[in-house]
Formats: structure tokens, C-alpha cells, sequence
């Protein structure tokens, strides 16, 4: 016998069932939070022109982040834009 404890199958079994169930539900969170970002980003598309300004994004900026695939997070594509925006406009 080895000093290492041997896992039997059954309980090897739940173990891995117990880490896929985490992936799952972290990967349905992540699906969820995309969405609802996703509808937020929509929602700025409905604001007018000099409120976007204030916030410091462009509707064409809208139109880049919404024109992502579905999977990638519209509202942080959104801030990057603008946070280059910034970067650019200070370096001059």
C-alpha cells in the first residue's frame, strides 16, 4: 500500500461531478451578467447625443460594442473604447 489514500470510484465520481456543477453555474452567471450588460449598452443607445458626450462615448461606439460577438461583454468593450478615447487625447 502507498502513503497516498486512494480515492474510491464513487466518491472520485461526486468529486468530479461537484467541480463541473461549479463550472456550470460560474459559466451561467458569466452568460447572465453578459446579457444584462448587453441590455444596459441598448439602453445608452436610447440616450441623447449630449448625455453620451458627458459620459465621454460616441453612439458609433455603441454600435462597435453591441456589434461584438454575444459572448463578449458589450459594456466592457464600451469602457475600453472610451478609456483609449481618453488615453489618446491626452498623449495629444
Amino acid at each position: 500500500m502507498t502513503i497516498t489514500a486512494r480515492l474510491t470510484p464513487t466518491r472520485s465520481a461526486a468529486i468530479r461531478m461537484a467541480a463541473g456543477s461549479r463550472v456550470l453555474a460560474s459559466a451561467a452567471r458569466a452568460i447572465v451578467k453578459t446579457m444584462i450588460n448587453r441590455r444596459r449598452v441598448h439602453r445608452l443607445a436610447d440616450m441623447p447625443d449630449y448625455v453620451l458626450q458627458d459620459i465621454g462615448i460616441r453612439r458609433d461606439d455603441i454600435a462597435v460594442a453591441l456589434g461584438a460577438d454575444w459572448r463578449e461583454d458589450a459594456s466592457y468593450k464600451l469602457a475600453l473604447i472610451a478609456a483609449r478615447r481618453r488615453r489618446d487625447v491626452l498623449e495629444g
